[in-house]
Order: C-alpha cells, then sequence, then structure tokens
C-alpha cells in the first residue's frame, strides 16, 4: 500500500518539550514515552485519534490530514479491536513520527456509549545542542564590489577572509554559529535522509534547522595586491608585498533589519617580510572577528589572584604575549538625549600579559598597575592594546551603504540589545 503524505509527518519529531526522556544508542537521538486518549465511533477510529494526541503533545502540531485519512482507511472493516496487522499498518504509516504504541486501556465512554482508547506511544525526538542557547550569528560570504572586482586574486582573498573571521567567531565559544558557506552540501545531505530507507533516527533530523539571530554582512571594496620595488642607499633594490584593504562590515538583526553595528576595516596593507597573501586575509578575519565579538561580549575576568587574573576566551583568539588593559567596571551611564544605557563606566587599573592559553580560558599576568583586592566575575574586562605603541586600531567608525541592504529600521528591540 502507498503511503502518501507521510513525509510531512518526519519534521514534527525533532520538536522537543520538557517530559520523560529515554536515552537513545544514537546520538541525540532520545525517545520520550506519552500517554495519550482517543475518542471515536469505534476502537480503531478512537486509536487512530489517540496517536494523533500522543504526536501533539510532542511536536505541538497535530498529525496530517492525508495520513489520518490513510490511518482511517486502515480501521474500515476492522472486526477485531487491536489486530497485529492493523497495529503494524498504524506504525508504518506514522514511520518517523512514532517508534511504536501500546494500548493500555480500551472501552465505552459512560452515557455517550463512544469508544475510547488509551495508549502509550514512543516518540523519537532530536535533541538539539546546548549551544543554540546562545546568541545565533551567521557570517554571509564576503561580497567583492566596486574596483576590487577587477582584480584577480580579490575573490580568493575575500574567501579566505570570510572562512577566517568564521573561525574567530566560533572559537570564542560565545556564538551558536550558523553556517551559510556550506549550506548546499548541507542541504543535499538532509535529503537524502528524507528518504523512505533511512532509519527512524535519521529521520527525526528533519525539520530541526534553526535560523540566524544575526548576520554578519561585509563586501571587500578596495584591493590592489602589488610587488613594489624599493632602491636603498646602497643601490640594492628590494622588493616587497603591498596589499592596501578596505572592507565594510556590518551586523544585521534579521527580524527588524536593524543595523546593529557597522564599521570599515582599514588596512595599508604593508605586508613584512615573507607573508601570503592568504595569511595576510587570515589575520585581517581575525582582525573584524576580534572587533565585532568585542562589540558584543568583551573579554570578561572571570577570576583573579592578586598577581594574575583568568579571562573567558581562548583558543585562537587570544595569543600568548599580548598586553590588554583592565577595566574596572562602575556604575551606568545612560544617555540624557535617547535614556538609553550607554554601558558602565570604565576606570583603567592595570595592563596584564597573557601567559598561557587553553581552548576556553587565558591566563595573564599583571605588569602594570594594581587589581583591587576583591574581584568579582565579570566586574572587571580586559580592552585590546593596539599591536604597536601610539598606533589606532585598523578600524574607522562609518556606516557602509553595502550592496542590496536598503536603510535598517531604527525601531525594535532584542533580547541582547544591550550587549551592542
Amino acid at each position: 500500500m502507498r503511503l502518501n503524505g507521510i513525509m510531512s509527518l518526519w519534521g514534527l519529531s525533532a520538536l522537543l518539550l520538557c517530559g520523560l526522556w529515554i536515552p537513545a544508542v544514537h546520538a541525540q537521538i532520545v525517545y520520550r514515552e506519552v500517554l495519550a486518549t482517543g475518542h471515536g465511533a469505534d476502537v480503531s477510529s478512537a486509536t487512530v485519534d489517540a496517536i494523533e494526541n500522543a504526536i501533539s503533545q510532542v511536536g505541538g502540531m497535530r498529525i496530517s490530514t492525508a495520513t489520518s485519512l490513510l490511518m482511517s482507511e486502515v480501521t474500515k472493516g476492522s472486526t477485531t479491536s487491536f489486530e497485529q496487522d492493523f497495529k503494524q499498518k498504524i506504525e508504518k504509516m506514522t514511520r518517523g513520527v512514532i517508534k511504536s504504541y501500546s494500548v493500555l486501556e480500551s472501552g465505552a465512554s459512560p452515557g455517550s456509549g463512544r469508544a475510547f482508547v488509551k495508549i502509550k506511544a514512543v516518540i523519537p525526538s532530536y535533541k538539539v545542542s546546548e549551544q543554540l542557547k546562545r546568541l545565533k550569528l551567521a557570517v554571509i560570504p564576503l561580497t567583492v564590489v566596486g574596483a576590487a572586482r577587477s582584480k584577480p586574486d580579490a575573490a580568493n582573498f575575500a574567501e579566505s577572509v570570510s572562512a577566517s573571521l568564521e573561525a574567530h567567531l566560533t572559537q570564542t565559544r560565545k556564538f551558536a554559529m550558523i553556517d551559510r558557506r556550506y549550506s548546499d552540501t548541507s542541504n543535499r545531505e538532509l535529503a537524502r535522509i528524507n528518504s523512505r530507507d533511512m532509519p527512524i533516527e535519521e529521520t527525526v533530523k528533519i525539520g530541526v534547522r534553526v535560523g540566524a539571530d544575526y548576520v554578519v554582512l561585509a563586501a571587500l571594496k578596495e584591493f590592489s595586491a602589488q610587488q613594489v620595488q624599493q632602491q636603498r642607499i646602497t643601490g640594492r633594490v628590494t622588493s616587497h608585498m603591498s596589499a592596501p584593504v578596505s572592507i565594510d562590515v556590518r551586523v544585521l538583526d534579521i527580524t527588524t533589519g536593524q543595523i546593529k553595528f557597522a564599521q570599515t576595516y582599514l588596512n595599508p596593507g604593508r605586508l613584512r617580510g615573507s607573508i601570503s597573501l592568504s595569511q595576510y586575509a587570515a589575520d585581517i578575519g581575525a582582525d573584524i572577528g576580534q572587533v565585532i565579538s568585542m562589540a558584543i561580549y568583551p573579554i570578561a575576568v572571570v577570576s583573579a589572584d592578586g598577581t594574575q587574573v583568568i579571562l573567558d576566551r581562548g583558543g585562537d583568539t587570544v595569543q600568548v604575549g599580548r598586553v590588554y588593559r583592565l577595566i574596572s567596571l562602575g556604575q551606568n551611564l545612560v544617555d540624557p538625549y535617547t535614556k538609553e544605557s550607554l554601558g558602565q563606566e570604565e576606570r583603567e587599573v592595570a595592563r596584564v600579559e597573557v601567559t598561557s592559553v587553553t581552548d576556553r580560558t587565558a591566563t595573564a599576568k599583571v605588569v602594570a598597575g594594581y587589581l583591587p583586592a576583591s574581584v568579582k566575575p565579570g566586574s572587571m574586562l580586559a580592552r585590546v592594546l593596539p599591536d604597536e605603541p601610539g598606533t589606532a586600531l585598523g578600524v574607522q567608525v562609518s556606516l557602509p551603504a553595502l550592496p542590496g541592504m536598503s536603510g535598517a529600521s531604527s525601531s525594535g528591540k532584542s533580547k541582547d540589545d544591550k550587549n551592542w
């Protein structure tokens, strides 16, 4: 028997609610036991109604009309309440939504005489990562615009910047990073899973995709890589790579279209030594990632013992030897015009140098100033210093107009507005 309409069911079992969970052998697959009661003209139709009610408890939705009709067809002419054949057909039709069910009680309702059935159903669901509770962020691959389009290496350079930017934001462990670079590949894999030949534990993955809260948009508008020759006083001619870069960056709230963050990254591109363009692009991606992450989640001190501190950042986002300004947070400041928070008052109390890094944290020693006697986690921040004294960071604030983007709405608040 061809079971049309079952396809629409497979996404239901990915939705999670609180309840009794039975660990499954398959990673991130959990089984939920659900008790449900159904009513109908006879016991078979009451069973179908009970199954629909069980599925709705997990998925927050009812079973599809097409499949409900198919199950009703199975009940017609049934003389035995719970024949094995009937049970097998129902479970086959709800494959991907219900693992199995058993009848606990059945009979006729007093007064109405209508049949009722109480069942216990086992419904599989996909347990989503705890990281999805974080701010969900997606990096859209860099676009190449303006004069940069005519440069032969611009596309590859932009791709390398995108990859590095995404890697940096991922390693901060502050965001749930949503892929936008290889979505075609993952879509093909989901299409393969969405087939009748796949086991039930695989089909529950359908419908778990999540969207981003914010997207990072960037446009490479200036890029010119060339070898520059220079003659020394001695007459010796040397050459070095020059690759000035200008990248417009903005972060948009998906829901409102509001621009949450906008800056222009400028780098004169005077490359030292034998640094390659790919390494140069990776450094730029990391720089932009640092600016974005620090704007939302500044590096915080989570522990201190008088001579050293532990920072809440690790991996490749922090380097041994890097010096930071240690900031003590004071009272909250309010904009007198908009009445919005300007953040907390900041006072530099010390400077620290990173001495060791793990994948999640970094340890830094005090090299100037003094730590307060008592430091509560999050009461102090570590602000970035330029690589060279007296040199400003390679970022200038502006409101760039990226291709295809209209003006953003000035209204609307998000749960993370205070972080911007």
